[in-house]
């Protein structure tokens, strides 16, 4: 198998569940993570998380904090829009990677191999 095939399959792969993580942890993250006195909370207590696939908090209305990673996450990934980013680069890689695999089988298709 052509190695920029193999490459193409496994960005594909990371591509799809960045773009699955990235939809998902902003739809959390908008919708039950709040600022509030300079601290970043959960609206609802017992505590989502967004590490490592995004999981919505309980039903019980109290604040809960934020833990480390998850604070990361939203100052520095999702709010700065930096996964979006990510997710948009890695998908340029991955068709560019598409495109030089299919181009490197149509080259071997076309050209036969010497007999010699």
């Amino acid at each position: 198998m052509n190695k920029w095939v193999l490459i193409a399959i496994v960005l594909t792969l990371c591509s799809a569940y960045l773009t699955a993580y990235t939809f998902k942890a902003y739809t959390v993250a908008t919708s039950h993570i709040m600022d509030w006195n300079e601290e970043t909370w959960w609206r609802t207590t017992p505590s989502g998380s967004l590490f490592p696939w995004p999981k919505e908090p309980g039903m019980l209305e109290a604040l809960s904090k934020l833990n480390e990673v998850d604070l990361f996450i939203y100052k520095y990934l999702i709010k700065s829009s930096a996964l979006v980013i990510l997710s948009a680069l890695i998908w340029i890689f991955t068709s560019l990677c598409i495109f030089k695999a299919v181009k490197r089988l149509s080259y071997g298709i076309l050209r036969p191999e010497d007999p010699s």
